[in-house]
C-alpha cells in the first residue's frame, strides 16, 4: 500500500505549479502596465511643459511696438496680443491653458493642462489623468550683455 499512497499525493499536487504560474504571469504583467502607464504619462508631462514654455516664448515675442520705437527703457509686451498668442499656439497643440500677463508687460506666466489615457490601467477603469505643464517667462531688455 506504500506504493500507492505515494502515487495518491503525487496526483493530488497536479496542478499547483500551473497556478503559481498564471499568479506570476498576471503579477508581471501588471508591473509591466503600470511601468508603462507611468512611462506615458512621464512624457504627457513633460510635452504639456513643453508647449507652456513655447507658448511663453511665443508670447514673449508680442513686443509693445510703441514703447520699444519709443527707446524707453522698460519694454513690455503687448498683453492683449500675448494671451491671444499664446493661447493660440496651445489650442494648436491641442491643450488648454491660462495666459498671466504681470509686472507691467515683463512676466508671463502660462500653464498648459491635457488629459492622458494610460494604455493598460484604462483596463480596469482607471484614467484619463489630467497632465499640467507651467513656465514662466521674463522679457528683459539687454544692451551689450548687461540687462536695462
Amino acid at each position: 500500500m506504500k506504493p500507492r499512497n505515494r502515487r495518491m499525493s503525487r496526483r493530488d499536487e497536479r496542478g499547483s505549479v500551473s497556478i503559481w504560474a498564471v499568479l506570476i504571469v498576471a503579477a508581471f504583467t501588471l508591473i509591466i502596465g503600470i511601468s508603462v502607464d507611468l512611462t506615458g504619462q512621464i512624457n504627457a508631462k513633460m510635452r504639456v511643459t513643453d508647449i507652456a514654455a513655447q507658448a511663453a516664448r511665443v508670447a514673449g515675442q508680442q513686443v509693445d511696438a510703441d514703447t520699444l520705437m519709443a527707446g524707453q527703457n522698460t519694454t513690455g509686451v503687448n498683453t492683449a496680443t500675448a494671451r491671444r498668442a499664446a493661447l493660440d499656439y496651445i489650442a494648436g497643440a491641442g491643450m488648454t491653458g491660462t495666459v498671466t500677463v504681470q509686472t507691467g508687460g515683463r512676466e508671463l506666466q502660462i500653464t498648459t493642462s491635457a488629459a492622458y489615457q494610460p494604455l493598460f490601467l484604462s483596463t480596469i477603469g482607471l484614467g484619463p489623468f489630467t497632465v499640467t505643464g507651467n513656465s514662466t517667462a521674463r522679457l528683459v531688455r539687454v544692451h551689450e550683455g548687461s540687462e536695462r
